[in-house]
């Protein structure tokens, strides 16, 4: 198995912490993992992207060129629509992103990672900040579900991902994370079936 992956957004939206988190996921897999991020001399509002390849096999380069996967989280991320491999699959950020691309090869899903996260307001520490900066762990439960990846095991994964990451006064935000990850799962694969 071998998994190309593009995350296209813009500085402020967590795309470089998403990338992170999706390389260290597949790393915890036992799989051989590349991360290479890009982006421009702004802070918050250039462009941003990251390429992740994850494989069974020692990865030959880093680069994506035709990502099998495209995680387009603003309207200018949509330029990478025509490299996506035919048969790939596109999950685009549907609070920013309004118009679809104009392919017919590509399975799309449109996640709106925004209001997802939002409505898991309950799980923001005390003080803390608007629960929309979760968006991104929404589009991680998706990237999970359309790559279908087992629930348990992917859910199991991402709370040792997030506490590798998220740590000293991150970790209050480790519960309202891994909710949004459900919300972005179960809005792609449905809710879990009862045992």
């Amino acid at each position: 198995m071998k998994r190309e992956t593009i995350v296209a957004g813009h500085g402020g939206q967590g795309i470089l912490e998403f990338a992170n988190w999706l390389a260290y996921f597949h790393l915890r897999q036992g799989r051989h993992v590349a991360y290479t991020p890009s982006y421009g001399p702004e802070t918050r509002g250039g462009k941003v992207k990251c390429y992740v390849v994850a494989s069974d096999e020692p990865i030959d380069s880093p680069i994506v060129e035709e990502p099998d996967l495209l995680i387009a989280m603003n309207i200018p991320a949509m330029d990478w629509v025509p490299r996506l491999k035919p048969g790939g699959t596109l999950l685009v950020n549907s609070s920013l992103v309004r118009d679809g691309p104009d392919r017919t090869d590509v399975a799309v899903d449109r996640v709106p990672a925004a209001e997802l996260a939002s409505a898991l307001a309950r799980y923001v520490p005390e003080g803390g900040r608007d629960p929309s900066i979760a968006a991104n762990s929404v589009m991680l439960g998706a990237v999970f579900a359309a790559s279908h990846e087992d629930r348990e095991r992917a859910r199991t994964a991402v709370k040792a991902v997030f506490r590798h990451f998220l740590t000293d006064r991150k970790a209050a935000y480790i519960p309202l994370n891994l909710h949004a990850v459900d919300a972005g799962f179960e809005l792609i694969a449905g809710p879990p079936v009862p045992a």
